[in-house]
């Protein structure tokens, strides 16, 4: 592959890649990211902003010197995009953690199980009739097989696992077209 189209790939996967990168911040910022990354004291599963943050804003700044690098053929932007590159993949990783299963349904709890209070629960055992539908009640509710799922598949995985490997074939694009820059 000639040196220039070597270079030019690189900038496309780059491209695609921000590209979905921004497609999961949208995503994120609609579902009230921001929001909740605000919260004090910060709930467990809460993105941290200044890690996404730090994450796009370093991706950014390494596409920009690869752009400086195509448009002078100046070496040392090439070299300093892989550089900002680097880290922000690391951040990118780290936010994976959180962020898995990517903005989708989270698993609830349960609802909240009725309480009787004590004088109901009394009554209720005191008359056989009561008692047995407290029974009939509790098996139906602890004892009933789940209803059954239909096997689904939901794309919604493919966004960022395409947007690692993407950042996977940029890095190893920037790195190959730096090298044959010389």
């Amino acid at each position: 592959m000639p040196r220039h189209a070597l270079d030019a790939a690189t900038l496309v996967v780059w491209l695609a890649t921000e590209a979905l990168g921004a497609v999961m911040a949208r995503s994120w910022i609609a579902r009230g990211g921001i929001r909740a990354a605000r919260q004090r004291p910060p709930r467990p599963d809460a993105m941290s902003l200044p890690v996404l943050a730090g994450h796009a804003g370093l991706n950014a700044a390494g596409l920009l010197c690869w752009i400086v690098f195509l448009a002078a053929a100046a070496k040392p932007a090439a070299w300093l995009a892989i550089a900002l590159m680097a880290p922000a993949i690391g951040l990118g990783i780290s936010t994976v953690t959180i962020w898995t299963p990517y903005p989708g349904p989270r698993v609830h709890a349960p609802a909240p199980v009725t309480v009787l209070a004590e004088h109901e629960i009394r009554r209720a055992l005191d008359d056989p009739a009561l008692s047995g539908q407290l029974v009939d009640e509790f098996l139906a509710r602890n004892l009933a097989p789940p209803p059954p799922r239909t096997p689904s598949w939901h794309l919604r995985p493919l966004v960022p696992a395409g947007h690692g490997v993407l950042a996977v074939a940029t890095f190893s694009l920037a790195v190959m077209s730096a090298v044959a820059s010389g």
